[in-house]
């Protein structure tokens, strides 16, 4: 049990003087959705293969909008025991077709 204590106590002793860096998702690039997407034109398909799959799909529903939306986010997370920063992106569609983003960063 001594022993036990003992590799526990240098573990942590040596885990406070390492600094653990991690990313997590692919950074979605917001530039190439004005110049490749077209609300109301493109398909899934298209934002398929401008931005790759998604890390998620669901829906949404905002109280201005009528009815629920499919909604596809992207995610991407970097940082270290100090800081650590993210991007969501939300991918909206009406029906099978485009219908324009949300993004949220604290990346620089």
């Amino acid at each position: 049990m001594k022993v036990l204590l003992a590799c526990a106590m240098v573990l942590l002793a040596v885990s406070g003087c390492m600094n653990i860096q991690a990313r997590v998702g692919r950074r979605p690039d917001t530039t190439v959705l004005d110049r490749t997407l077209r609300i109301g034109e493109s398909t899934n398909s298209d934002v398929m293969a401008t931005l790759g799959e998604p890390y998620g799909k669901g829906k949404e529903m905002f109280p201005i909008e009528d009815k629920p939306r499919l909604m596809w986010t992207y995610y991407y997370e970097e940082g270290d025991m100090n800081d650590d920063r993210r991007i969501f992106l939300f991918v909206f569609f009406d029906q099978d077709r485009y219908d324009g983003y949300m993004w949220f960063s604290s990346l620089h």
